[in-house]
């Protein structure tokens, strides 16, 4: 005995008070969470859409990097040539 209650009584209200939470649990389940599931899976389904989006974009701004380092290079090369070659025409070797 147990506050006024057999084991056998509390072993009731245990069941009864298990039973009521799991019917609880599967009525938020399937009556209020269950119409917001399908726009969560679209949801997710975008973000993963956006993450590869950004993965190609990341990729494309590297390589646009790679391409700007080249041709900023390039127009170094230029501008010393150009200015060898004004050098060349001021300098009366011409």
């Amino acid at each position: 005995m147990l506050l006024g209650l057999s084991w056998g009584e509390w072993a009731s209200i245990t069941t009864i008070i298990i039973f009521m939470a799991g019917m609880v649990s599967l009525l938020f389940k399937y009556v209020v969470f269950g119409p917001f599931q399908e726009d969560l899976k679209d949801l997710n389904k975008n973000f993963k859409a956006l993450n590869d989006n950004l993965r190609e974009i990341r990729v494309s701004i590297e390589e646009l990097d790679k391409r700007v380092d080249e041709h900023d290079r390039r127009l170094d090369r230029h501008h010393e040539r150009i200015k060898d070659l004004h050098d060349k025409i001021r300098g009366g070797s011409y």
